[in-house]
């Protein structure tokens, strides 16, 4: 191999790692296909800030609608995932930057499995949805005044094991209003996730 073939190949080979490293350090945003949000990926290798099983809202409260009586019925494990550059933002200001996105993965409690060797306590079983919450005030929305959050469903109404690939934001009294009156710290629910509300502490 000539010289130049060596120096050539070698250049190549470096353009080649440097637009990797530059994909890998690329930001986390917001992706939208005309006014539905996209479904994120790669969320399983972001933040995860916390977890819990079955919390429901108070029965005499307003936001406990028959859609969250559903959800509260159901039970369901709620994996939580941040982006990074919002996690990183949050644990020096106390604050969430835009864009944030938060990801709730939610599973159902499962308490049996195939070899029959558990004897109590369940396990994050089949998917049964995503939820995900974005704070983006530059987000496509017709309204000239819009809250800053918006929050989409994925979950195939007609079989929560399928996922939506795009999804429409909610209207602000399914869940935007809610989450500011009882979310800790702007419209997001730190006060259950340890990750974060231990950042509370710390923070500057």
């Amino acid at each position: 191999m000539s010289g130049n073939r060596i120096l050539f190949t070698l250049a190549l080979f470096f353009c080649i790692g440097c637009a990797q490293q530059a994909l890998a350090q690329s930001p986390v945003v917001p992706k939208y296909k005309g006014r539905e949000l996209i479904l994120p990926t790669g969320y399983e290798t972001w933040v995860f800030v916390g977890s819990n099983l079955g919390l429901a809202y108070k029965e005499e409260l307003k936001e406990m609608t028959p859609l969250e009586m559903t959800r509260a019925d159901q039970a369901l494990f709620h994996n939580i995932y941040i982006n990074p550059e919002a996690y990183a933002h949050f644990r020096k200001t106390g604050e969430f930057p835009n864009p944030t996105i938060l990801v709730m993965d939610m599973f159902e409690a499962a308490d049996k499995q195939q070899n029959g060797a558990l004897a109590k306590g369940v396990y994050d079983g089949d998917r049964r949805g995503i939820q995900v919450a974005v704070k983006n005030i530059g987000r496509p929305d017709p309204r000239i005044t819009r809250p800053p959050w918006a929050y989409y469903i994925f979950t195939e109404q007609a079989n929560p094991l399928k996922l939506k690939a795009t999804a429409p934001a909610e209207p602000d009294n399914n869940c935007e209003t809610c989450h500011k009156a009882h979310g800790l710290v702007d419209n997001v629910w730190v006060q259950f996730y340890p990750a974060l509300r231990e950042l509370l502490k710390t923070a500057k």
